[in-house]
């Protein structure tokens, strides 16, 4: 295999394509969603400035997702129908995702965990052989850093409150087999393809033993993490039972009809079609 790099999705190998696709339309769907769950926090943060970086997280989000769905009418699709044509089950989203967020605990196990995993999952891009892709990381990357700086930031502060430890604990392990499959089994045919050629840098345990890492620090105090040689180990064995590599996810189904309907903006078209 030669380093030099792919510079439209015709360069890339048979099968490669698909796969970067693929990947490609799961990282949209989540920023998408998340985007959502973020600006659901707007008004309830508990603090106005907490409320302010919700916001500015959520544009973030929605900004990644809308560049992310655009690069993908190199591999035949068609953005303004990814964006508001598809059904729930064509969401390539996380169950984490598919519903509003009922706490701040659980908004920090997405602000903190979630957004984090799907951030290292970019990294692993960012010296891709596929070159468009390769030029649009960095910047994305840059503005996550205060996603990260704020996800630990608040957790960080709710571990040494009264309470906060139990609460966080309880968000936390609720989400924890989620962003651990993500990255996929050793063996993902999708990303150990992608690995081989050079679009990603590293495999599923590679990017997931960095996403522990990142986390490590904060999450050992929930007991999901252990200190072990040479950085992080997770406490817990991922189950993998539903999990599918196409949407990456562990449970079928999809975002629920408010918040479909939400991502796919049925009202703001209806009020244009009025």
């Amino acid at each position: 295999m030669t380093e030099s790099g792919f510079r439209s999705a015709e360069d890339l190998p048979e099968g490669v394509s698909e796969h970067l696709s693929n990947l490609m339309l799961t990282l949209a769907d989540n920023k998408r969603l998340l985007g959502i769950r973020y600006s659901d926090w707007i008004l309830g943060a508990p603090s106005v400035e907490a409320g302010i970086a919700c916001s500015a997280m959520a544009q973030d989000e929605w900004g990644h997702a809308r560049i992310l769905y655009a690069m993908l009418r190199d591999f035949g699709h068609d953005p303004s129908a990814l964006e508001h044509e598809r059904e729930s089950d064509e969401y390539h989203s996380s169950e984490l995702l598919d519903r509003d967020v009922a706490s701040w605990e659980e908004f920090l196990a997405l602000n903190f965990l979630w957004d984090t995993a799907l951030s290292v999952q970019f990294e692993m891009l960012v010296e891709s052989r596929y070159e468009p892709i390769h030029y649009k990381v960095r910047k994305l990357l840059e503005e996550e850093r205060f996603h990260f700086d704020h996800g630990q930031g608040w957790t960080s502060r709710l571990l040494g409150a009264e309470g906060g430890r139990a609460a966080l604990a309880e968000a936390f392990v609720a989400a924890w087999n989620a962003c651990v499959c993500w990255f996929g089994a050793a063996d993902d045919p999708l990303i150990s393809t992608l690995a081989l050629h050079g679009i990603v840098r590293r495999g599923a345990d590679g990017a997931r033993a960095r996403w522990l890492e990142r986390v490590g620090p904060l999450a050992a105090a929930t007991g999901l993490v252990r200190a072990a040689e040479g950085g992080w180990a997770a406490t817990r064995e991922p189950v993998w039972e539903g999990y599918g590599t196409r949407r990456r996810r562990t449970a079928g189904g999809g975002p629920d009809e408010d918040s479909l309907a939400r991502v796919r903006g049925d009202r703001n078209r209806a009020l244009l079609l009025d």
